[in-house]
């Protein structure tokens, strides 16, 4: 039998989530870029902007939501473990670059920072193929926006818990050429899998079905 309950987790976390993409959404420059629209379909950096209704419907995915309590589940072990002093989480960081003459911003949320150690976590619910390639990318992304030289890719699935060493920060050329992949549109999408997964592929003329 239920109840009427005077205290909604369910409306907490919703509208926890509603609102961080929203707004996400309305502080972004025109020529700001974030880490992830360099990793991912060129196409989805474009229709985020043009179609902002699933976006922000699509805040609430289940699978998103199980992955962002998984970064703040381990974010505070790591507080408790280390004391809040030597951790910093979720921490932005922004750097400008100049692409073709136009100034861009490429800005980041890093999972953590120990020490010189940059930490970026994921998780799954498979460990087939990990680390894969486009989060080593974001890794390296994140390492150039930072200026720091290692980081510790971390993976949380049902099958194990991995850690992996990334320690090459991309180059300002490669930014740029992910950069002018953005604005050409092209490769769409940038890996087979993506369309699978991808809010917009109702009505994307690039849909990938095989």
């Amino acid at each position: 039998m239920s109840k009427t309950l005077s205290f909604d987790i369910i409306n907490l976390i919703y509208n926890w989530r509603v609102e961080e993409s929203r707004k996400r959404l309305e502080e972004k420059l025109e020529n700001e870029i974030y880490v992830t629209d360099l990793i991912y379909c060129p196409l989805k950096y474009h229709y985020q902007k043009k179609y902002k209704e699933i976006v922000i419907a699509n805040a609430f995915d289940p699978v998103t939501i199980f992955g962002e309590l998984i970064h703040l589940g381990v974010g505070k072990l790591l507080s408790n473990l280390l004391g809040s002093n030597n951790v910093e989480l979720e921490k932005e960081y922004e750097k400008e670059i100049v692409v073709d003459g136009t100034t861009y911003i490429v800005k980041g949320r890093v999972d953590a920072i120990i020490g010189d150690w940059l930490i970026e976590i994921k998780s799954s619910k498979s460990d087939l193929n990990i680390p894969h390639q486009h989060h080593i990318l974001q890794t390296r992304l994140y390492l150039w926006l930072t200026g720091l030289k290692k980081a510790i890719l971390l993976y949380i699935t049902q099958n194990r818990v991995a850690e992996y060493v990334v320690e090459e920060p991309v180059s300002d050329g490669e930014v740029s050429d992910l950069i002018r992949s953005i604005i050409a549109k092209s490769p769409a999408p940038r890996y087979s899998w993506e369309c699978s997964y991808c809010p917009f592929s109702t009505l994307c003329p690039s849909k990938k079905t095989s």
